[in-house]
């Protein structure tokens, strides 16, 4: 992996990793004590899954997954950071990992043991979905750090020299090297596994 990615933007991966995981936390826990109506929050839920997905399943919904997660979202953090302001492609990764937070205050208030079951049912392709993204939010970060140097270069002397396309081609390397096979991968772990480790438990 290190190959493919520096070792500061491997850090960086990680810093927003840790971040994502802390929202998941803290919403669980606020929507645990707040324990709003379960009823309105699915609703809220429901409305943010394409209907394409909620209409697949099987490998169909794998598919649904990857187009979604793997093309979707990318595209949309990719264009976020095409615009000369710091951090707003994370905002790809807060609804990401909020969400799960909210339910898992939900269901954990609703039953407490059940709850349990389903947040670990959810770890595997919890982990890789959000890493996936904070991988690609990670060397978007060099994208947008060059653009934003690049607008700034037209009011200054002494310009700072940065190979706008290197980074680019950097960011879609990043992109079908580590982050697309992660959530392919997730789409895997998402439609076959929480069934599978929530039976376990049964």
């Amino acid at each position: 992996m290190l190959n493919v990615v520096n070792k500061t933007v491997f850090k960086r991966a990680i810093h927003f990793f840790i971040f994502g995981v802390a929202l998941t936390v803290i919403f669980t826990i606020i929507t645990f004590i707040i324990n709003p109506d379960p009823k309105e929050i699915l609703e809220k839920a429901n409305t943010r899954i394409p209907d394409f997905v909620k209409e697949s399943e099987g490998i169909y919904l794998v598919w649904a997954y990857i187009v979604n997660n793997g093309f979707m979202v990318p595209l949309q953090m990719l264009i976020l950071a095409l615009l000369p302001i710091q951090y707003l492609y994370v905002i790809n990764i807060i609804t990401t990992v909020v969400f799960p937070g909210i339910l898992f205050g939900i269901v954990l208030h609703v039953n407490f043991k059940t709850g349990v079951e389903i947040i670990i049912s959810t770890i595997p392709h919890y982990s890789f979905e959000v890493f996936a993204f904070c991988l690609f939010a990670a060397i978007l970060f060099e994208l947008n750090k060059a653009i934003r140097i690049k607008i700034r270069n037209l009011y200054k002397k002494d310009k700072v020299e940065l190979p706008l396309i290197k980074k680019f081609l950097e960011t879609i390397k990043v992109y079908v090297v580590l982050s697309l096979p992660l959530l392919i991968i997730a789409a895997f772990l998402e439609t076959y596994i929480p069934h599978i480790i929530f039976n376990l438990f049964q």
